[in-house]
């Protein structure tokens, strides 16, 4: 039978004009897997021999009662290539309990390398909804075993945990914080904070090229990034989506990274103003902007002076703009796309003369991209968003972490709870 449903599914696969990808195992390794699954808990099983006759793959007896079993394989352990599978190992393993003469409990099993506990849990409900008479199984080379019907839900097992891979030295892996995958760590970390507070694609992301696209980047870019968090363990391997983990630890890194990810420029007032001004300057200044070359447009390197730069208020400015603020005296930080003395002087502001007397300070980030595509405007205000607005306080000495532990408790508690 198993090399009948191995000639099916290549010539399923061939219909659908896909390629067949190699099997991660060959066929007698899940046949004898899914027996010490039985042996495991003292069933016994009675293995089939190949002949011209069509018999199942397995026999087993529990209790007073007769399985007939089918197994069916992929190489892959998604839910579109497991339940085809599964409908064909039913209908084969009705068939088959039929040929006896007393009675006999058919039971169709789907076995892949990998099966993730989501693609399990929907071939589940599909069976339970299209065959709830037959038992069903689904498991995979990793230990998942997860059995429905008749008795068998005493095979269930959970799988094996998978090995953390050993973190390489810090200099294979530089680029984990740079400004593009800062910008697509936002898209991962953000789809839970709302967008008046994040302003980023929202969407869930089955891989780099899906990502690539929401994030508007390169495919080659987005598959560099996720490599970078898969090899340090950042990224759930057994999820059928990008899903981050160890969240608490990469954002400690992603701090100490963003402390080195912008310059700061000291500026003071041309004419004696306060901060409430420098926000309605910047208000203004984004206002009479291309619409086109926005906040979150992106604007290439050496761009001509006629293109507007992007701008937005920055650190506890913004925090007060987005309702999280509660610290008071310090300068007003604004973000800029880069050093430019007409847009400066625009604001209302000079950096002559600056020194340690600042009024307030020009941010010019490495990062313009994760910074000014994440922004979000606040009544006509462009603001940096609360993931940035919480990296750039984390640090700063004046009661920045306390500024950072109000955006954690109110913002970012079920982000940093993801531990596992």
């Amino acid at each position: 039978m198993l090399y009948n449903m191995a000639m099916l599914n290549n010539l399923a696969m061939l219909d659908r004009g896909l390629n067949m990808p190699e099997s991660p195992r060959s066929e007698p390794d899940f046949e004898r897997l899914l027996a010490d699954t039985f042996r495991r808990v003292r069933w016994r099983v009675r293995p089939q021999p190949r002949g011209a006759e069509p018999r199942p793959d397995l026999i087993v007896e529990n209790g007073g009662k007769t399985y007939a079993i089918e197994l069916k394989w992929s190489s892959e352990g998604r839910r579109d290539r497991l339940i085809p599978l599964l409908s064909q190992a039913v209908l084969e393993a009705r068939a088959m309990a039929r040929r006896f003469r007393g009675p006999v409990v058919p039971v169709a099993v789907v076995a892949a390398g990998r099966v993730t506990p989501a693609a399990a849990e929907q071939v589940k409900r599909f069976a339970a909804q299209f065959a709830p008479e037959t038992g069903i199984g689904i498991i995979d080379a990793q230990g998942l075993c997860i059995f429905a019907g008749h008795g068998l839900e005493a095979l269930d097992r959970q799988p094996l945990q998978p090995i953390r891979r050993p973190k390489p030295a810090p200099q294979r892996l530089t680029n984990l914080f740079s400004d593009l995958n800062s910008w697509m760590l936002k898209i991962l970390l953000g789809q839970s904070i709302p967008e008046s507070l994040l302003s980023i694609p929202r969407a869930r992301f089955r891989n780099a090229s899906q990502l690539a696209r929401a994030a508007g980047v390169s495919v080659m870019s987005a598959s560099r990034f996720v490599r970078q968090l898969e090899t340090e363990g950042f990224l759930n391997e057994r999820a059928e989506h990008l899903e981050l983990v160890r969240v608490k630890d990469l954002l400690s890194r992603w701090v100490a990274a963003n402390q080195t990810a912008f310059r700061d420029i000291p500026a003071r007032w041309i004419i004696k103003r306060d901060e409430r001004h420098l926000l309605a300057a910047v208000k203004s200044y984004y206002s009479r902007s291309d619409a086109t070359a926005g906040v979150s447009a992106r604007v290439p390197r050496g761009a001509p002076r006629g293109v507007p730069l992007r701008c937005a208020a920055g650190l506890f400015a913004a925090a007060n703009a987005l309702g999280f603020g509660f610290v008071q005296g310090v300068p007003p930080y604004i973000y800029l796309e880069r050093p430019d003395l007409d847009v400066i002087r625009r604001l209302g502001l000079s950096v002559e003369n600056a020194g340690r007397r600042a009024d307030a300070y020009i941010r010019v980030p490495t990062n313009r991209e994760a910074v000014f595509r994440a922004a979000v405007i606040r009544d006509g205000l462009p603001v940096s968003d609360i993931l940035q607005v919480w990296l750039d306080v984390s640090t700063h000495p004046a009661r920045g972490r306390e500024q950072a532990g109000e955006i954690r408790k109110r913002v970012l508690g079920p982000l940093l709870g993801r531990t596992r």
